[in-house]
């Protein structure tokens, strides 16, 4: 789906969106497993639409970093939830889009008649991710082995390239002339606004509480609305020697869990179930994988182009932080308004819970189109290997 007139969609609407806050690394969420979250976000959707659990036809979740998380992490969260034993459930690994690409998985699903209702997003917890020891199954008779990380291994660090993502990122930062200002600056905006958000409470309707330890987790952490600009650019590159990604300018490694109900708008009526929003279309790009980056703003303009739409038609864009270096490429080659993107912060602040962000994304963008009476969004993010996903929602 990546050029020419948008197709003849069934009309597919989005019901409901729930998702936990976002875990710091380590942090409030780090004894809740992935199956568990994902669970506690399916639980969530039921309870607040009615819909019984044995009308849902098909459960899809993404899950990036499945070392160690058990066989078909979706299936262990419907399971969790209590649904029906026939419930069908799916895995879905593309790395960073794999919740957003099993919603559109849940979409094409509803559009080709395979099913009326559908839940779709994404968990993950990155805190849980272990360490693998990848020479032990023929054992070693003497010397020492490497320890290592499952959650860089499987979902921060290109194969092909052998590099971190975070590397790849800072040679777009030199192909395309992104000082480390800019960075800091746009990390700055996402850290205040996100802080913002929380303090205003806007994220409370979306936010399922998570129960850790006889007590709730409602709050998202990581927001540091008092940081600086002077405070940002103190702190060192993490990728290379002299380079301009941060700690303080990338998205932070999270917990959390996000999905969204679907359903053929005739079924949802029937129900009696009024939509937050309407599925449009999608798209999906690949390009070099060291070149993810530049992906996100061809699919955009992929999308945008097959729906006949501009930039400005557009009233709110939820694109993935995954590097403040990305969102200012994409701000800037396509023109997005400064007050459309991201407006509630980002990952930068808030964090990326790698195969959760796309479900997680889709919960905040659709809240907030009903809040303030929106008539498109887009959400979207960069997929590893060279990708990215979008997907345009309507009102």
């Amino acid at each position: 789906m990546v050029a020419g007139e948008p197709p003849d969609m069934t009309d597919i609407v989005i019901i409901e969106g729930a998702r936990t806050a976002h875990g710091e690394l380590l942090g409030s969420l780090s004894d809740v497993r992935a199956p568990d979250l994902g669970a506690a976000v399916l639980e969530a959707l039921h309870d607040r639409t009615g819909v019984v659990e044995s009308e849902i036809d098909w459960v899809g979740l993404g899950n990036a970093v499945q070392a160690g998380v058990g066989q078909v992490p979706a299936r262990q969260a419907v399971v969790a939830a209590d649904y029906p034993d026939d419930t069908a459930a799916t895995t879905i690994n593309e790395a960073s889009g794999s919740g957003l690409r099993a919603i559109t998985l849940a979409a094409d699903r509803i559009d080709a008649g395979r099913a009326d209702i559908a839940v779709a997003g994404g968990t993950e917890s990155m805190s849980n991710a272990p360490y693998l020891l990848r020479e032990m199954r023929e054992g070693r008779p003497h010397g020492d082995t490497d320890l290592v990380d499952a959650m860089v291994h499987d979902a921060l660090w290109d194969v092909g390239y052998d590099a971190h993502m975070g590397e790849l990122t800072e040679e777009m930062v030199e192909r395309e002339g992104i000082d480390r200002t800019a960075q800091d600056r746009y990390a700055l905006r996402s850290n205040r606004r996100a802080a913002e958000a929380v303090e205003s409470g806007v994220f409370d309707e979306e936010i399922v509480p998570v129960e850790v330890d006889d007590r709730l987790v409602t709050d998202d952490e990581g927001p540091r609305g008092d940081t600086s600009l002077e405070r940002l650019a103190s702190l060192p590159a993490a990728f290379r020697e002299g380079g301009t990604i941060t700690p303080g300018n990338a998205s932070k490694l999270a917990d959390g869990a996000g999905a969204v109900l679907l359903a053929d708008a005739e079924a949802a009526a029937d129900r009696g179930l009024g939509p937050m929003a309407h599925v449009e279309d999608y798209a999906v790009v690949y390009r070099d994988p060291a070149e993810f980056s530049e992906a996100v703003a061809d699919t955009l303009e992929s999308l945008l182009e097959r729906n006949d739409l501009d930039v400005a038609d557009v009233d709110h864009y939820e694109v993935n932080e995954a590097f403040a270096a990305q969102t200012v490429y994409v701000r800037d080659r396509l023109g997005v308004p400064e007050e459309r993107l991201n407006p509630l912060g980002g990952a930068v602040a808030l964090g990326h819970p790698i195969g959760a962000s796309g479900g997680i994304l889709t919960t905040t963008l659709v809240h907030a189109m009903v809040r303030e009476d929106h008539d498109y969004g887009v959400v979207g993010m960069s997929v590893g290997g060279g990708g990215a996903v979008m997907m345009l929602v309507g009102r």
